[in-house]
């Protein structure tokens, strides 16, 4: 539930800066504008200069002691209609101002981005599309759609096949 300009923690975990200093962060991968759509067009400015002083300053670090991170700026996803919640008429519109204003971001600062909007979008439009729990909030399905096209927005590739193997151990992982 983070947003640009508010990313609240417990007083006693890291913020952003100790975690990526403490992992030595060589790329970010950077998730913001849904929540903050929420402002409307009247939020947008204010969305556009907060993002990229983020991004300038992660820029301006060597989290990894050396050289600064390469930055991702990475969509929303799309919203899905859904039994009783109309969110993709709700949300969609201003997702996708959202959007391009990332997009101008990324460009203005010379960092990556990827639009997963418009493949879970897509995916969402199917008349049996099942792909979130709450028209939202994605399923197994949305997320599938989600890493393919995150994979794809990252290395120009076609995601490769799901190891069931380590599916599992994640899954494992997860629960414990």
């Amino acid at each position: 539930a983070d947003a640009v300009d508010l990313q609240p923690r417990p007083e006693n975990f890291a913020d952003l800066e100790q975690h990526l200093l403490h992992e030595r962060a060589d790329v970010i991968l950077a998730a913001f504008g849904f929540n903050e759509s929420f402002a409307g067009e009247q939020g947008l400015p204010a969305f556009r200069r907060q993002l990229g002083e983020f991004v300038q300053s992660l820029k301006s670090k060597a989290y990894n002691g050396q050289t600064a991170p390469r930055v991702v700026l990475v969509s929303p996803i799309a919203s899905e209609d859904v039994a009783g919640v109309a969110a993709a008429k709700a949300n969609n519109p201003r997702l996708a101002a959202y959007l391009a204003a990332m997009q101008e971001v990324a460009a203005e600062q010379q960092v990556g981005f990827v639009d997963v909007f418009a493949d879970t979008m897509d995916a969402m439009a199917a008349a049996e599309s099942d792909a979130t729990i709450n028209g939202v909030h994605l399923n197994e399905s949305g997320n599938l759609v989600f890493a393919r096209s995150l994979y794809r927005g990252l290395t120009g590739e076609t995601a490769p096949e799901i190891s069931e193997s380590l599916r599992q151990a994640v899954i494992d992982k997860d629960r414990q």
